[in-house]
């Protein structure tokens, strides 16, 4: 009790009350409060999946519940129906599961509020149906339970939110039929459809991903939402999950799944190996008293690597993650019951393989990436985030890591994670990354620049595609004075793999359209792909440049000497350049000891790092240091030169058509540094 102040005679004693009461608060300052408080929420949802989330959590919550309160003799098996159509545009989600009462239909959309049965679940702070009701202005709900049907109608939601001018009134839930026949055979269960119109809404229609098929879209929520179970260490519930999409054109197709779970990259990226096991294989070699520096071929040559661990797996004497954390640490990984996901691969061309050639999304888009994903209550939370690497930086973007937390809880509206929760897995997914390093180079395959998911292939369909690809893909090289004794190479199709680049090289070299180079050595297992020296001997006008001899070097390079020699060096063949710049990026190879790069076509990754010097452009060519050399690389940073190279398909270009061909090269790198 608060005594009186003699000082403050006018004080006036008043009854205790309770200030979270609504009974005697006036009804305008509530009506803005609870403006305020949705407003909020809304502001706390800010992708474009949260849509789908809520919805499809809210489902598997509702069939997980009815599971739990079925008699064991029963054989209840739960359903959700998603219908995506982007024609009207809305988004449906009809679940078999608890259902509602009256009472808990009529205020399942207010703010705090939550009927969750104390379970473990995937969402529990009562914002979700929020958020529903007022981020759209279209929520149709229905609900069945015990042989009632309830059902309603909630529109201009957001508009009201937004309303600035407060002439819009505060939408009520009309009582009438809601549903569409995707419900009509539902026991026991409930219906909700979002339609996306009006301003401010997030997202305004279905399209910016480019998908238009049940198979895309499951793909799109086995990624973003609860759709993608992770059960790490745990048994997947078996739920019928059935996803149908129209489109905007009107076609229909649609897609089933036995399960919730998570597009794990091992999974859908190709050939992987599980780390665990090439360890538990590596231990039975040394017991064996076998050579463990020959990797056996199933662990070899993969696209990826992967691996997942407990808690107390990562904290043991014999984790190969062995991360370096102090005892508060430790203790929070036990208290948040986590368990870890980590994937490497071989090139992020593997993320934009299933994009853009498997999914077939929109350009640019990736579903699937590097990065680190946070979890909890067995599905993603929000979008990956950076791994914060400290050294071998490049394999931040190869690395898909998973850090689920059991006990941990996402803040409001699907945002992050408390800051120590969020560090500790950022320090744990690091650590992984650098275990993974150790093991990189010898488990995953080179990066060439070929197709990241071409799938292996008998010989005989190996002949057969090849056949076909040369009527397709013809190509020839020919030219009076270019060749001795014949004036046309014998490669009759473009390159497709490596190996072809190397064919066509070679060729080149023994033809003499390429001169002065000789290969001293080439092999796939080891670093780097082979050893050239630069030997132009006497007679010296064989390199210089000509009508006939157009790669040529200028005659100034021979003066006051008879030939021109250069040590050995390396060289680096790939398909594509970007495979060379990923390379160089991870720390796989070093740009440094790198001299000349042989590849079909330059790629777009060398704007990261590098400008380019084209030998091609006749203003440039006095810069040229040796026969056949097509581009200068140097770096982007200091100016400085880092390798030359040989673009075969530039250089084929430009024999067949040099005026258009030096017009593209000017083009293309005009920004070079100067030289002069």
């Amino acid at each position: 009790m608060v005594e009186q102040n003699a000082k403050a005679p006018n004080v006036e004693l008043v009854e205790s009350w309770d200030p979270l009461s609504t009974t005697e608060s006036d009804p305008e300052l509530m009506l803005a409060a609870q403006r305020r408080e949705i407003t909020n929420i809304l502001k706390s949802y800010t992708g474009y999946y949260d849509l789908f989330a809520e919805l499809i959590q809210n489902a598997l919550d509702a069939v997980d519940r009815r599971r739990r309160e079925q008699p064991e003799k029963t054989t209840y098996q739960p359903e959700i129906r998603i219908t995506i159509n982007m024609k009207q545009p809305s988004v449906t989600v009809v679940d078999n599961g608890c259902g509602m009462d009256l009472q808990q239909f009529r205020q399942f959309t207010k703010p705090n509020l939550s009927y969750k049965d104390g379970a473990v679940t995937r969402g529990s702070k009562g914002v979700g149906a929020t958020f529903l009701a007022y981020g759209f202005n279209y929520l149709a709900a229905a609900t069945t339970r015990n042989s009632k049907t309830y059902s309603g109608l909630l529109e201009n939601g957001r508009a009201w939110v937004e309303d600035k001018t407060q002439t819009i009134p505060r939408p009520k839930v009309d009582p009438v039929k809601a549903w569409d026949s995707s419900f009509d055979d539902i026991d026991c269960g409930s219906f909700m459809q979002v339609r996306l119109n009006g301003p401010k809404i997030r997202p305004k229609d279905l399209n910016w991903m480019g998908a238009s098929t049940a198979s895309q879209w499951i793909a799109i929520l086995r990624a973003t939402t609860a759709l993608g179970g992770i059960y790490l260490g745990t048994t997947h519930p078996k739920i019928k999950i059935q996803v149908h999409v129209i489109s905007v054109a009107g076609s229909s197709s649609t897609e089933t799944m036995d399960r919730p779970e998570y597009i794990y990259p091992h999974t859908v990226l190709g050939k992987t190996a599980d780390l665990r096991e090439y360890l538990e294989d590596r231990k039975k070699r040394v017991a064996q008293n076998l050579d463990v520096s020959k990797v056996p071929a199933k662990f070899s040559q993969q696209n990826g690597i992967w691996g997942e661990w407990s808690g107390e797996e990562i904290l043991s004497e014999n984790s190969p993650i062995n991360p370096r954390i102090h005892d508060d640490e430790k203790a929070l990984i036990k208290e948040l019951g986590l368990r870890l996901y980590c994937f490497v691969g071989f090139s992020t061309d593997l993320w934009d393989a299933y994009n853009d050639d498997k999914l077939k999304l929109r350009k640019g888009v990736r579903l699937l990436r590097g990065g680190l994903q946070l979890a909890t209550r067995n599905m993603p939370q929000g979008m990956p985030i950076l791994i914060p690497m400290t050294n071998n930086i490049g394999f931040q973007n190869l690395a898909h890591v998973i850090v689920h937390m059991d006990n941990a809880e996402p803040d409001l509206g699907r945002k992050g994670f408390q800051p120590e929760h969020t560090q500790l897995a950022g320090t744990l997914a690091r650590a992984a990354v650098t275990a993974f390093r150790k093991f990189f180079d010898q488990m995953v395959r080179k990066s060439t620049g070929v197709p990241a998911l071409q799938a292996q292939m008998k010989l005989e369909q190996w002949i057969d595609e090849q056949k076909e690809h040369e009527k397709k893909f013809p190509l020839t090289i020919k030219g009076k004075g270019l060749f001795a004794p014949t004036e046309e190479l014998p490669i009759r199709s473009l390159p497709k793999v490596e190996q072809d680049v190397v064919a066509l090289f070679n060729q080149m070299l023994s033809s003499g359209l390429v001169r002065g180079i000789q290969l001293l050595a080439s092999s796939q297992y080891e670093q780097y792909d082979g050893l050239f020296r630069v030997d132009m001997q006497e007679p010296t006008s064989r390199y210089i440049r000509s009508e006939t001899n157009p790669l040529g070097v200028e005659e100034e390079l021979f003066a006051g000497s008879s030939s021109i020699k250069a040590g050995v060096a390396i060289l680096e063949y790939k398909h594509n350049l970007d495979a060379l710049v990923e390379e160089f990026q991870t720390g796989v190879k070093n740009v440094n000891d790198v001299k000349l790069a042989v590849v079909w076509e330059m790629g777009e990754k060398w704007r990261e790092d590098f400008r380019i010097l084209s030998y091609l452009d006749s203003d440039n060519v006095h810069h040229r240091p040796y026969h056949g050399l097509t581009h200068q690389f140097l770096h982007s940073t200091s100016g400085q030169s880092a390798f030359v190279a040989v673009v075969l398909s530039d250089l084929v270009n430009y024999l067949a058509d040099p005026i258009n061909e030096e017009a593209r090269q000017k083009k293309m790198y005009a920004d070079v540094i100067d030289l002069s």
